[in-house]
């Protein structure tokens, strides 16, 4: 684990979709993250945020430690 890589997961607690685009670009693991994070916020009239952000969390952290 590199020092980027933890760094990522440092911003994973305020911005989940920064983290992912920083390891992987705005491929398809981005923007699943992005909608995550956006139920998480309401942003889409669904108030999940007790549910969604730590699964927005949790895959930020799955795509840091397994894509190189």
């Amino acid at each position: 684990m590199t020092f980027g890589d933890i760094f990522r997961i440092i911003i994973a607690f305020i911005l989940p979709p920064l983290s992912v685009a920083t390891q992987v670009g705005l491929s398809g693991a981005f923007w699943l993250n992005l909608i995550f994070w956006l139920l998480s916020l309401g942003a889409l009239g669904l108030p999940l945020m007790g549910i969604m952000w730590p699964v927005a969390v949790i895959h930020v952290i799955y795509i840091c430690v397994t894509r190189k």
